[in-house]
């Protein structure tokens, strides 16, 4: 899909993936809607935006809410005449042990992570069936398809994620409207210290600026999968086999023991 005079709507734009994506797709010629909480964040990245596409905007909102949703894709309608990409990026972090998890826990991951995705999407498609073009990406995870000790809510989230926007990629055939989903591997952003338990991950963290690479390529090649960095899709493939799965689950096991002895000694 030709990104150049598109209207793309990026969410959780305030920091991360989701601000190198809204500044990449922007350069890449296309006007960008940014969408998260943190209204004075939000405008800064607007404003890098606008550098390339003057019409760009920011709009306040939580995913996690229906009407916010319905809200931003009206606005940016209205005053940009379409919403033709839209970025399904907005998530949260959840590192607990299952067997001190609530319900509660899981609902407000999967609020974020799933239905904030769910509910720009429902509402921006009608118009790009109507146009018969559009794009719609969603940021998921290695997580989503490696069960990672303590990740049980959010690899859950983006599994879910994932397999909705493949979804609608097959119901949708036909129609000019296209699905991507981009699985990034570890990536250097806030995300790993805003849970109540911290992360003990300690191998190497990649820049956001290779995911918003990615979900450049993904859209203009219509490309319906991408993990990034791609070696971090190996695991994902080796956990489907037979024998291999115990071995690199206890694996997991022993990186997540060793991180969380790490993080002791440096505390």
């Amino acid at each position: 899909m030709k990104i150049e005079g598109s209207v793309a709507l990026v969410t959780g734009a305030s920091s991360g993936i989701g601000e190198a994506a809204a500044v990449a797709l922007a350069a890449a010629g296309a006007s960008v809607v940014v969408m998260a909480r943190r209204e004075d964040r939000l405008e800064a990245v607007a404003e890098r935006c606008r550098k390339d596409a003057p019409s760009s905007f920011a709009a306040v909102g939580d995913v996690a809410r229906r009407e916010d949703c319905e809200k931003v894709i009206a606005q940016a309608q209205e005053r940009l005449g379409s919403v033709d990409i839209l970025i399904n990026n907005a998530g949260i972090s959840s590192h607990k042990s299952a067997a001190e998890m609530t319900v509660d826990d899981v609902e407000r991951v999967m609020a974020v992570n799933f239905f904030g995705s769910v509910y720009p999407t429902l509402a921006a498609l009608p118009g790009m069936i109507e146009r018969g073009r559009g794009h719609v990406v969603s940021v998921t995870s290695v997580a989503g398809y490696i069960p990672n000790p303590k990740e049980t809510a959010y690899a859950a989230s983006k599994a879910a994620l994932s397999m909705w926007t493949h979804g609608i990629g097959v119901d949708l055939h036909g129609t000019g409207v296209h699905t991507s989903v981009v699985a990034p591997g570890p990536i250097d952003t806030e995300i790993w210290e805003w849970d109540e338990s911290p992360s003990s991950y300690q191998g190497k963290k990649y820049p956001p600026s290779v995911v918003a690479k990615a979900i450049v390529k993904a859209i203009r090649r219509e490309i319906p999968h991408l993990t990034v960095p791609r070696q971090f899709g190996a695991p994902a493939v080796m956990f489907a086999l037979p024998g291999v799965n115990r071995a690199l689950r206890w694996g997991l096991i022993r990186f997540e023991e060793q991180g969380e002895a790490k993080r002791s000694r440096q505390s």
